[in-house]
């Protein structure tokens, strides 16, 4: 007999059906999940490429960077010159006034005050040889003062005697003329000796005079050597701490004469100086209210004083504060600085588009027409700009919708929909 064939089509659908509708599943569960996400992108690009003018408040900060300057500064010179023999502090070590920094030496300066030593030992003996011998003339001169006194007595006795004795006819009129005559002499020589001593008071004083001031020029030559051989040992100047000194300072270097080593600063007072870029440098104006941040803390001050010159595209300011700072700052810490240049309340906002990057200018934009379909190109003037914000002064309403970026083949373009920005 024959056998009847079954009918396997129907057998193989059933076997190739569980395939189908897992397929199907997982077709199903795939576009479930990147469907929200495409839907999502597509969303999120289509916000960001515009921005919706809008009024608001806006404060405008130029920002900066720098470090703590203590308020008062004073340098380490060499006075003298020298080969140094020690280095006895370091940077950072905290100074009171006179503390000795670095000790130098200098044979020559050493020797020549040895010998101003010896001159002056000199002068002082030759001043008072000198001062000897005037004292010893002049009280020669007045012991012939007074023998010239007793002598021209002496001759006043006699001549009053001859006068005496003449009236009485006891001598001649020649005697007594002799005894006037030699009265007379002995009075001119008392004159002399008077008149010698007062030119003797005075040559002496002279003298005198001229070896005190030898004295004193040796004196001061000696003190010059011996406040410069001190000098050798270089010492602080103020309170404060050593903030600076020279890296070559090695033993046995010579510095020389006024030669700078190192620089100490005051504690007690400090401001920041800032460096902020040449282009927000001209909206920056002395006492403007500013923050500076010190290991995170923001200190209020101002801005002091902003330097006049642009170099390497940057401009230094001085901030001073009003407050007192944190007790663990120390000099030549980085600090970060935000000047406050403007405050606008109620003024019309906006993303800052892409190609703005100066404010107070006018720049074209696309704007967004009523009907949400057609861009056209306008001249909106911008004020100013701070972050990704941007002040919009005219040219432009409340409400509208401008285009932050522009694509390459529409910018020339004086008008253009929406479709065209995927095309």
């Amino acid at each position: 007999m024959f056998d009847i064939p079954k009918d396997m089509t129907q057998s193989k659908k059933l076997k190739i059906l569980p395939f189908l509708l897992v397929a199907i599943v997982l077709f199903i569960v795939i576009f479930a999940a990147f469907t929200p996400q495409a839907f999502s992108v597509s969303t999120s690009k289509s916000e960001h490429l515009f921005s919706k003018v809008e009024y608001s408040s806006m404060t405008v900060m130029v920002s900066g960077y720098g470090k703590l300057v203590p308020q008062v500064q004073r340098g380490v010179n060499a006075i003298s010159s020298g080969h140094i023999v020690e280095v006895v502090l370091k940077p950072g070590n905290i100074v009171n006034k006179g503390d000795v920094i670095l000790r130098l030496n200098n044979p020559k300066l050493l020797r020549a005050m040895e010998t101003s030593e010896l001159e002056l030992l000199e002068e002082k003996s030759h001043l008072q040889q000198v001062m000897a011998e005037s004292r010893q003339i002049l009280e020669d001169q007045l012991g012939a003062i007074r023998l010239a006194k007793v002598r021209l007595a002496l001759s006043k006795a006699e001549l009053t005697a001859n006068e005496t004795l003449k009236e009485s006819h006891v001598i001649s009129a020649l005697d007594l003329h002799k005894a006037k005559v030699e009265w007379e002499k002995e009075d001119a020589i008392l004159q002399m000796e008077t008149s010698r001593y007062n030119t003797l008071q005075q040559t002496r004083q002279s003298i005198n005079q001229s070896a005190l001031y030898r004295l004193e020029k040796a004196q001061k030559q000696y003190e010059m050597f011996a406040l410069e051989v001190k000098q050798l040992s270089i010492t602080a100047s103020m309170d404060g701490m050593l903030t600076e000194l020279a890296d070559d300072l090695e033993i046995g270097r010579h510095l020389d004469e006024g030669q700078v080593v190192g620089m100490i600063a005051d504690l007690s007072s400090y401001y920041a100086r800032i460096s902020i870029t040449a282009n927000d440098a001209e909206f920056v104006s002395p006492k403007l209210a500013a923050k500076v941040s010190i290991k995170g803390i923001d200190m209020p001050g101002f801005v002091s004083r902003v330097e006049p010159s642009v170099t390497n595209g940057s401009v230094e300011i001085d901030i001073s504060f009003t407050g007192d700072l944190p007790t663990s700052v120390r000099p030549n810490i980085d600090v970060n600085a935000a000047i406050e240049v403007a405050e606008h309340k109620n003024t019309l906002i906006a993303d800052r588009p892409v190609g703005v990057i100066r404010g107070h200018r006018e720049y074209s934009m696309f704007i967004l027409n009523e009907k949400l379909e057609l861009f056209a190109k306008r001249q909106v003037l911008v004020g100013d700009i701070y972050g990704d914000k941007a002040q919009l002064i005219s040219g432009i309403a409340q409400g509208e919708q401008l285009l932050l970026q522009v694509p390459t083949h529409l910018a020339n373009k004086e008008q253009f929909t929406i479709g065209d920005l995927y095309d």
